[in-house]
């Protein structure tokens, strides 16, 4: 996988970030193309522009649906964080992106934590607020959907719980459906019933998940993730 910063499709400013705040700001303003500061240029995006610029390895075609990957990672204390965009067309019209972390993995609730501290501003009542979806017969996965139905996937690995794939809602014509309620994740937290150790064990983790209410308006982000007062996290 090519990042994105050095073949053009995307800003220093953005190489420069913590991947992880990439994510948040994907997450905050709910698709690629509406990230401040994040693309080298307005048709980066467009599928023509797209078509003839990234590289046969980072890009999938079934019919007339085609996705394109685009990354940006940082090596941050001997560590690898990297994102990969993904945005999807259908017939060359912009039908959905999405965002998936790799390299070191990131926590669920540190990730909660951290966005709804730190990034979540604006936007109307309960836009943050979340319910958790999953499976009662497969605890291992699931998804944070919050009130204006963006998307947080997990997997549970062991005795973590790491961010999967995040979904916008606000790329493409396109309205988006929500994987949360459907028939991979059907089932609300609270539906999730027992006193089995995997049923314990799940009740831990998503206590984990409550964390600060979003941001007023008005009020600056924080810190860089993984940052502490007066350090950055290089």
């Amino acid at each position: 996988m090519r990042d994105g910063f050095s073949e053009g499709f995307f800003t220093r400013r953005a190489h420069e970030k913590h991947p992880v705040d990439l994510m948040c700001a994907y997450l905050l303003h709910g698709s690629v193309e509406r990230i401040p500061g994040l693309l080298a240029a307005p048709e980066t995006l467009s599928y023509g522009y797209l078509n003839r610029h990234v590289d046969a390895r980072n890009r999938a075609s079934s019919g007339d649906a085609d996705m394109f990957s685009l990354s940006v990672e940082r090596k941050i204390r001997g560590r690898l964080f990297g994102v990969e965009f993904r945005v999807y067309f259908d017939s060359g019209e912009a039908y959905a992106d999405a965002v998936v972390p790799y390299g070191a993995p990131v926590g669920l609730a540190r990730f909660l934590h951290h966005f709804r501290g730190d990034h979540a501003s604006g936007g109307d009542p309960g836009d943050w607020d979340f319910d958790v979806y999953t499976d009662v017969g497969f605890l291992p996965q699931g998804i944070v959907l919050f009130g204006n139905r963006r998307e947080v996937w997990y997997t549970v690995n062991g005795r973590r719980v790491d961010v999967g794939r995040l979904q916008g809602n606000v790329f493409g014509a396109t309205a988006h459906t929500v994987a949360a309620g459907g028939t991979v994740f059907p089932d609300r937290d609270a539906g999730v019933e027992g006193t089995s150790a995997e049923v314990r064990a799940y009740r831990r983790q998503m206590a984990r998940l409550g964390g600060p209410l979003p941001l007023r308006a008005g009020r600056r982000p924080g810190l860089e993730f993984g940052a502490r007062r007066g350090h950055t996290a290089r």
